[in-house]
């Protein structure tokens, strides 16, 4: 499977940038939804832990500071000063693979993110995470997370949408958006054009995305049709047993003059499944080493569905431009 990026240009017309400020950043899933849109945009910093992630990061974006632990971070020079603030909260705390202790899980992290909005006021906020943060524990997190947002002047909905509309992936993931009061656009409505699928993701033109049936492979690959949610634990990837759901990675394929193979997805493909471009790994390493193939499933598997992120950040700097119109009228 391969996905054309798309990158337009309207004529004549100078598109304002969205400086962005991303946090958890993973390897940059929100930075290539911005690319594969064609957005204008500025990373302001991006904030991530994960050491190998953050080498990615490093490699990729020389020139945009890693904050690190958001914790801990310092928020007073991007006060009033960025478009959108995106976030992947970290899923482990909910995910169905790990004890979904929720808000008692010390890798939670709703309290900081809504303070950290109160603190930026950013005019759009986007947060990704597993559908089991709406309602696990009786939604406390996504509760805490909502009233947090509304209570700092924005309009807030939320809705999960599955990859497989757009990607060989199943992957179903809550998206949370919210609209401060003067950036203009409704959130319910920018989810809604993502969620039916992502036609109009295209921010600066007219170019479709191509649907998931349109881009899962030749045909000669027999099993699956799509694959499994990739997961940051790299399951199904390289274990050697396979059980359950990981028999969604197991790929049957037919070669001329060696017949049916039975064989895992490569890293390159697991790339393509999440919706990143091929060359997104391409001369970074870690620790002097080129990444092994097990981090780099794991890098995947916790990072954002690509194409389906681009719709809700196109959707949404549409109507930044018309917020942005509308006040200088």
């Amino acid at each position: 499977m391969q996905i054309k990026y798309i990158t337009r240009t309207r004529d004549d017309v100078e598109l304002p940038r969205l400086r962005v400020l991303s946090l958890c950043s993973g390897i940059g899933g929100d930075v290539a939804a911005l690319e594969y849109a064609g957005i204008p945009h500025d990373v302001a910093a991006v904030a991530e832990i994960d050491p190998i992630a953050s080498a990615v990061l490093a490699q990729k974006f020389p020139s945009v500071p890693n904050l690190g632990d958001l914790t801990l971070a310092d928020w007073s020079n991007y006060h009033d000063n960025i478009d959108v603030l995106i976030a992947g909260i970290p899923c482990q705390p909910y995910s169905v693979a790990g004890r979904q202790r929720g808000v008692d899980d010390r890798r939670d992290v709703t309290s900081d993110i809504v303070r950290i909005v109160g603190e930026v006021r950013p005019r759009y906020v986007l947060f990704e995470n597993v559908a089991q943060y709406e309602t696990l524990h009786g939604g406390k997190a996504f509760s805490e997370l909502r009233n947090g947002l509304v209570s700092c002047g924005y309009a807030v909905d939320h809705r999960v949408i599955d990859a497989a509309e757009v990607l060989p992936q199943r992957r179903k993931r809550l998206f949370i958006l919210g609209c401060r009061g003067d950036a203009g656009g409704s959130p319910s409505q920018i989810l809604a054009d993502a969620a039916s699928g992502g036609r109009s993701a295209d921010a600066c033109g007219t170019t479709r995305l191509p649907s998931a049936d349109a881009t899962s492979g030749s045909a000669s690959v027999l099993h699956p049709p799509r694959l499994g949610t990739l997961m940051a634990s790299g399951s199904g990837m390289n274990r050697p047993g396979m059980r359950g759901h990981e028999l969604d990675f197991l790929v049957v394929q037919e070669f001329p003059q060696l017949g049916l193979v039975m064989r895992r997805p490569t890293p390159l493909e697991a790339l393509r499944a999440q919706g990143f471009p091929d060359d997104w790994f391409d001369g970074v390493s870690f620790a002097g080493k080129a990444l092994t193939d097990i981090q780099k499933y794991k890098l995947i598997g916790n990072s954002w569905p690509v194409p389906v992120t681009a719709a809700i950040l196109a959707s949404v700097f549409r109507s930044s431009e018309t917020g942005r119109l509308s006040q200088a009228a």
